[in-house]
């Protein structure tokens, strides 16, 4: 019979019955949740570095004001309204209605986890994404605001991405869409969400010579603290001690470095100099392009997928600075939005590990439906 009583199994089709758990996978995913939840602070120091000095307060603070909110704001609707039983393809139902239903039983998409691991390891990963969004808005939010904020787009917008793409029947997962790490789920939506928050809130009252960043060892600081969590983060997504979680791992080194590589060439081209924050915010775009396909897609092409989302990054934030598009503060859009798009494209490309073909490899279908989830969190 089933029970619903916190913390205990339950019979629902979402979660599997059978013992057996892995305590390495287990282990595993604790630690690599650990290091996903250290991203949102490092975040908070990056942001901090770059913003002006009077600042930089409001930026630590948001960010660790928003991982509490949202910390809540899971565990009481977020979690099964991605993993809950799936309501029309759409949007999970309410029987993980406040961490009910969890306890020792796992889901199909970490068979071999205790399902309480997979919901703190997707509650890190859900907490990062708003607080990604608050750069765009930089010293215009309030506190107060990035946390209503950020409860309410998690609900509105993240949970039903992450259902459509995540949950194993999901029509987004249905069609054939992959995303390792969060390509889609959490840079596309983080990305294109900053746009919308920058358009409407308007832009600073400042000059640009005012925004020089204040402080480049907390930009350099949270740069290093969030390529080392991203070692979690897209290794993690494994779920399991396995080859795919070792080729991510390689794949997410690798990428960065490359983004790292190709940004300082571009500063050298156009700058005459290489500038600290420039290779900061480049491996943090390696990073972010190679979230998609970091379990699927062979290593010789992390280089190309670092290498040409930095250079994608690099020009769409000279574009939007020149012709003033809008006031993206820390440049979300053009880190996350842009790289988290470029990998997706380069997931369907690329992809050859993990029983998964992209066009290179011969499988239309699949970069097809990479196409379709980029169309569709784009919109």
């Amino acid at each position: 019979s089933t029970q619903s009583t916190w913390g205990m199994n339950s019979s629902d089709a979402t979660l599997i019955t059978s013992p057996e758990i892995s305590a390495v996978d287990t282990l595993w995913v604790i630690v690599s949740a650990a290091l996903v939840m250290l991203m949102t602070p490092s975040l908070g120091f990056f942001y901090a570095g770059l913003v002006r000095q009077k600042n930089i307060l409001t930026m630590l603070i948001q960010c660790y004001a928003i991982f509490a909110a949202i910390s809540i704001v899971w565990s009481l609707i977020g979690f099964t309204l991605c993993y809950g039983t799936s309501i029309s393809h759409i949007i999970g139902g309410l029987d993980q209605f406040g961490i009910a239903n969890i306890g020792t039983a796992h889901f199909k998409e970490a068979e071999t986890v205790y399902g309480l691991a997979f919901f703190f390891f997707q509650l890190c990963a859900c907490a990062i994404t708003p607080a990604l969004i608050i750069g765009a808005s930089a010293e215009r939010l309030t506190t107060l605001a990035s946390i209503i904020f950020s409860s309410v787009w998690v609900i509105l917008v993240y949970c039903p991405i992450c259902h459509w793409v995540w949950k194993i029947g999901g029509w987004l997962e249905q069609v054939g869409a992959k995303d390792f790490g969060g390509g889609m789920v959490v840079h596309m939506s983080a990305g294109y969400a900053a746009i919308a928050l920058a358009l409407v809130i308007g832009k600073r009252n400042t000059t640009s010579g005012e925004m020089t960043p204040h402080n480049i060892t907390y930009v350099v600081l949270g740069a290093a603290l969030l390529w080392f969590g991203w070692f979690g983060y897209n290794g993690g997504s494994a779920f399991a001690v396995n080859w795919q979680a070792i080729l991510a791992i390689a794949n997410t080194n690798l990428s960065a470095s490359a983004a790292g590589l190709s940004w300082a060439i571009l500063e050298y081209i156009f700058k005459k100099r290489i500038t600290v924050s420039g290779i900061a915010t480049a491996t943090v775009c390696g990073l972010i392009a190679m979230t998609p396909g970091s379990g699927f897609c062979p290593t010789w092409s992390a280089f190309i997928i670092g290498f040409v989302g930095a250079i994608l990054s690099f020009f769409f934030i000279k574009m939007r600075e020149h012709f003033h598009l809008f006031d993206d503060a820390l440049d979300v859009a053009g880190c996350h939005g842009v790289c988290g798009t470029w990998g997706v494209f380069a997931t369907g490309l690329f992809a050859n590990e993990g029983g998964v073909k992209g066009l290179l490899a011969g499988d239309m279908n699949f970069f097809l439906s990479e196409l379709c989830g980029i169309a569709t969190v784009a919109i």
